[in-house]
């Protein structure tokens, strides 16, 4: 008879989860989360692909900086979890 071979498993890699970075640029105290000093943060939320968490980054900087006012923070980025931003 035949003789049949158990069928190769092909692993796949995990899903990405993608954390959004931000390069702040003055103190700020943001409730659930604490104080926020200067230099580079790391978002607290995880996003399913790269456009979904550059998305949510921007219409939290549409919040946090209105028209005609200073910068307070700006995006440096959305990386896969476990990369980070130089």
């Amino acid at each position: 008879m035949l003789a049949l071979k158990p069928k190769p498993r092909t692993a796949t890699p995990p899903a990405k989860r993608w954390r959004n970075y931000y390069r702040l640029y003055r103190v700020l105290n943001i409730i659930p989360h604490g104080t926020l000093f200067p230099g580079l943060v790391v978002g607290p939320s995880v996003f399913p692909s790269k456009e979904i968490a550059e998305s949510h980054a921007l219409s939290l900087l549409a919040l946090l900086n209105p028209p005609g006012r200073s910068i307070i923070m700006e995006h440096a980025g959305a990386y896969p979890e476990g990369e980070r931003a130089n």
